[in-house]
C-alpha cells in the first residue's frame, strides 16, 4: 500500500470503515483529528484519505469535501441523519404487487431528491405480478412530469440491463419501502453479492427488512449502488416551509401565479397550483403528499 491512498467508504461497522480504492479494499480507523475536522458522522459515499501504520493497519486521516448528500430526520426528528454522501441520483424502488405502491412514501422520496438537487428514477419491481394490469395510471402519470419510470423483474431479469445502464459509473441510492425486492435487484445486477432477499407478510402484505446497515457496492461496470435500510418513515430535514413547493416539480411553473407571495398552496384564494389540482392537472395525491410534508416542515421548525 502506498504512504497515501484516497478511497470511499463503502460501509461501517463496529467502529471500523471498509474502504475502496484503486488498489483495493481496506478495514480502517477513523483518525482523533479527522473525525474531529469531519464534524459530522462519516458515512457511506464519502471520500476519505487513508494511511498504513507500522503495524500494517489502516486508518482514515482525512475526510474530504463532499458535493452532495441524501439525509433524513431521525426517528425521533431531533436531528438530521446524513443517509449516503457523494450521492449522483436517487432510484426510488417499490413493487407493483405485494406489497402495492405506495405513492405517498414514492412522492416524499422524490420530494426529498429534488430538495438535494438530486435527479431521480423511479424503478416498479415485481413486474410479473403485474400481469395484465400492468403499470397503474397513478404510476404512469411520474413518466409525465419527466420522472423515468422503469419496469423490472429480478425473478426473470426483464428491465435489469437498463436499469444497469443508468447506474453505471453513478453512486445512486437505492430506496423505498422493505419487501420491494431491492435486494433481489442488487443479487440480479451482481449475483456475487448474495444479498439476502426478505418475503411480505401475507397478513400485513409489508415487507421485512433485510438490510440493516447502510451499504455501497461497486458495480462492475463503474459506479456504486448505496443500499439503505427499508424505510417507512421519511421526512426531509430541515426544510424552509416556504421553499418546500419546489420540491414538487409541477408546482414550480405555477407557484409565481398564485395570488399571494407566500401562498402555501393549502386553500388560498388564487391558489394556482390549487386550480391545477380542481382541474386534474395535478393529481391529487401529490397535493395531499405536498400538504402533509408541509405540516412536518412547519412542525420542525416549531
Amino acid at each position: 500500500m502506498p504512504d497515501s491512498l484516497t478511497g470511499r467508504v463503502l460501509q461501517f461497522t463496529a467502529g471500523v470503515y471498509r474502504i475502496h480504492t484503486p488498489g483495493g479494499t481496506y478495514d480502517c480507523s477513523l483518525r482523533g483529528r479527522a473525525k474531529r475536522d469531519a464534524g459530522e458522522r462519516v458515512v457511506v459515499g464519502d471520500l476519505v484519505t487513508l494511511e498504513q501504520l507500522e503495524d500494517g493497519s489502516c486508518r482514515i486521516t482525512e475526510v474530504l469535501p463532499r458535493h452532495s448528500r441524501l439525509s433524513r430526520h431521525s426517528m425521533a426528528k431531533r436531528r438530521e441523519q446524513v443517509l449516503a454522501a457523494n450521492v449522483d441520483q436517487v432510484a426510488a424502488v417499490f413493487s407493483l404487487a405485494r406489497p402495492e405502491p405506495d405513492v405517498r412514501l414514492l412522492d416524499r422520496l422524490l420530494a426529498v431528491a429534488e430538495l438535494h438537487d438530486l435527479p431521480a428514477v423511479i424503478v416498479m419491481n415485481k413486474a410479473d405480478l403485474a400481469g395484465d394490469v400492468g403499470v397503474p395510471p397513478e404510476i404512469a402519470a411520474y413518466s409525465e412530469i419527466g420522472y423515468p419510470v422503469l419496469c423490472t423483474c429480478a425473478t426473470t431479469g426483464a428491465g435489469i440491463p437498463d436499469l444497469q445502464e443508468r447506474l453505471a459509473g453513478r453512486i445512486t441510492v437505492f430506496t423505498g419501502p422493505s419487501g420491494v425486492g431491492k435486494s433481489s435487484i442488487l443479487n440480479a445486477i451482481m449475483p456475487e453479492l448474495d444479498l439476502r432477499v426478505g418475503t411480505v407478510g401475507e397478513k400485513t402484505g409489508k415487507g421485512k427488512h433485510t438490510t440493516s446497515a447502510g451499504l455501497l457496492i461497486p458495480l462492475t461496470d463503474g459506479g456504486y449502488l448505496a443500499d439503505t435500510p427499508g424505510i417507512q418513515y421519511f421526512e426531509p430535514a430541515g426544510v424552509d416551509p416556504a421553499d418546500l413547493a419546489h420540491a414538487f416539480r409541477e408546482f414550480r411553473p405555477l407557484v409565481e401565479h398564485c395570488r399571494f407571495a407566500d401562498c402555501r398552496h393549502r386553500a388560498e384564494p388564487g391558489c394556482a397550483v390549487i386550480e391545477a389540482v380542481t382541474d386534474g392537472s395535478i393529481a391529487e395525491h401529490r397535493h395531499v403528499s405536498y400538504l402533509s410534508l408541509l405540516e412536518a416542515a412547519e412542525e420542525a421548525r416549531g
